[in-house]
Order: structure tokens, then C-alpha cells, then sequence
């Protein structure tokens, strides 16, 4: 997102940390649900100062519950052409790990109905042709589609989905997802030292004399080997 020129509304959430360096992918964050809003607010008075300059809004599954559905309704309803990006990382992780409407369970852990949020925001008039679901670790097709929704002058959602690393997995999260412990490591004779990989803001790389990848705490997502242009990071198992 940063690498596009747009304005990106944020929210309260693990996300907002999206606004620092190195990211600086963020420009507003005004409260817990108010991205949406915010960025329908935006993208309407930048449409009437005839600009071309697009608005994205950036909100996480939990807190879209919690008050970001009535704001897509109401860009919907409003004919905005904001960008609606919900982080659909299976749990509600900023505040503890709670579990929320859209993981399957109820706070005590009892098997729940799931609202599906594809499904919801089809039902709030979201267009199909206007909704994606993406896997965010795949950078190149992600950017592909932030441009596609750039690009439309109508309500769109982008769904990234990708379970929080810390959380208890459950049945369904490891049917679902590649979740196969890995790592990344770096061949020090390949590294050039460019730094794109600390670019990414992966707290498991030290960047020092020499770049390197901390083992215990290195996800294995494999952002920081696609963003490698020199073939020196490489995906092991653990």
C-alpha cells in the first residue's frame, strides 16, 4: 500500500502500527470502527474537488463487527467508490486473542455460527465483481488487486485472509490454511546488504553489519523472500 499513491484511513488495531516507519502505509486513525467512515468522508469530498486521488479504508475482522458494517452500508448505500480493505486474521488480537463473530466460536470457546463476511458484505450490495479475497503473503497478487480496487469508481471490499500467528490454531485454521512450521534464512555470501528485506518491518529481522533472520521468532511467512531480489533468502523447515 505504500508503494501506491492513495489515502489510507486506518483503525485502532494491531494494523495501526502500519503508520510507522518503515511502512508509513497509514495516514489517519481517528477510532475503533471510524476508518470506513473516515474514508467515505474522504474519497466524497475528493470527488467533488474533481480529484483523482482514490481513498482505502483499513479495518480488522473483530473491529468490523464491532462497528465497521453500518459504514460500508452506508458507502453502499451513498454510491461512494472508496476501497474497503477488511484484515480477516481469524481472532481479535490487539486485546487478547478474544474470539469474535467471525471465528466460529463464542468467548467460551463453544462452537458458534460464523458469519461469513463475503457473504455479509454481498448482502449490504457489494458487487461481486467489486469483492476479493486474498492471501496477504502473496505480495504480488495483492498488489494486483489494491490497483484493480484503485481503479474502480465503486464501493469495493478486499478480504485478506490469513490466521494471527499467536493464536491457538483449530481444526478448521489447519484444513484451511498452510500452516507447516517454517522459517527463513539468510545465505550471507548471496546478501548484498540493499535492505529491502527490513523494509518490510518484520520484527524477526536485525539489521546490523550483516542482515539476519532471528530463528525464534521468524513465522516463516515468506514476505521477506519475495521482496529478495538476489535469490538470498531462502524458506527451510523447522
Amino acid at each position: 500500500m505504500g508503494k501506491r499513491e492513495a489515502v489510507y484511513c486506518s483503525d485502532i488495531g494491531c494494523y495501526t502500527l502500519g503508520s510507522a516507519p518503515p511502512l508509513s502505509a497509514m495516514h489517519t486513525c481517528f477510532c475503533m470502527g471510524g476508518s470506513v467512515s473516515t474514508g467515505h468522508g474522504a474519497s466524497t469530498v475528493l470527488k467533488r474537488a474533481d480529484s483523482d486521488l482514490k481513498v482505502a479504508a483499513v479495518i480488522g475482522d473483530s473491529t468490523f463487527f464491532h462497528s465497521g458494517i453500518t459504514s460500508l452500508i452506508d458507502v453502499v448505500y451513498n454510491k461512494g467508490n472508496s476501497v474497503t480493505i477488511i484484515l480477516d486474521n481469524r481472532i481479535t488480537a490487539m486485546t487478547g486473542h478474544q474470539q469474535n463473530p467471525g471465528t466460529g466460536y463464542t468467548l467460551m470457546g463453544e462452537p458458534a455460527t460464523e458469519v461469513d463476511i463475503p457473504m455479509l458484505c454481498k448482502a449490504i450490495g457489494v458487487k461481486d465483481e467489486n469483492l476479493f479475497i486474498i492471501n496477504p503473503l502473496e505480495l504480488d497478487k495483492s498488489g494486483e488487486i489494491v490497483d484493480k480496487a484503485l481503479a474502480t469508481d465503486e464501493p469495493t471490499v478486499i478480504i485478506t485472509k490469513w490466521p494471527c500467528i499467536l493464536k491457538k490454531f483449530t481444526d478448521q485454521d489447519k484444513a484451511e490454511f498452510d500452516l507447516s512450521p517454517k522459517k527463513c534464512e539468510i545465505d550471507q555470501e548471496k546478501c548484498t546488504k540493499c535492505r529491502m528485506c527490513v523494509r518490510t518491518g518484520c520484527p524477526a529481522i536485525n539489521s546490523g553489519e550483516m542482515v539476519e533472520i532471528d530463528p525464534q521468532s521468524c513465522t516463516g511467512c515468506g514476505v521477506c523472500r519475495q521482496v529478495c531480489k538476489f535469490g538470498a533468502i531462502k524458506e527451510v523447515k523447522r
